[in-house]
């Protein structure tokens, strides 16, 4: 499918991270995926306003003509990377804090895939 799949957190702010993921999609002619995943342990997105949250990024997703995946596990780079290798992902977007300044998951992603390309774009 060679697809852009844009991670997002439960944050309605994580919208500018689906219009990128869209333009590059447009830009590129490839298939839009949007994935959250939360911690089995957890809310459903694991933030206070979670189905506010859920509702509007899916809104988004359906505007910019993606899928919203919604998945619960503990193992988050597993189950992102798994779903980039089931979609053929060459395009991954994502937000990084702007005080970022050691080792997350976005590293161990790249290391995992390296043949995707990863757009982060910061806060």
């Amino acid at each position: 499918m060679n697809s852009v799949l844009v991670c997002v957190t439960g944050q309605m702010s994580c919208e500018r991270l689906i219009v990128a993921g869209a333009e590059i999609a447009k830009r590129e002619d490839r298939p839009l995926a949007v994935m959250h995943v939360a911690r089995a342990g957890s809310g459903m997105l694991g933030y206070q306003n979670e189905p506010e949250a859920l509702e509007y990024l899916l809104k988004c997703s359906v505007t910019h003509g993606a899928d919203m995946l919604v998945r619960k596990s503990d193992d988050v780079i597993g189950t992102i990377e798994a779903e980039a290798r089931n979609r053929d992902v060459k395009v991954i977007v994502a937000g990084r804090a702007v005080n970022y300044g050691g080792w997350d998951l976005l590293d161990e992603l790249k290391l995992r895939l390296p043949d995707v390309r990863f757009e982060i774009l910061s806060a």
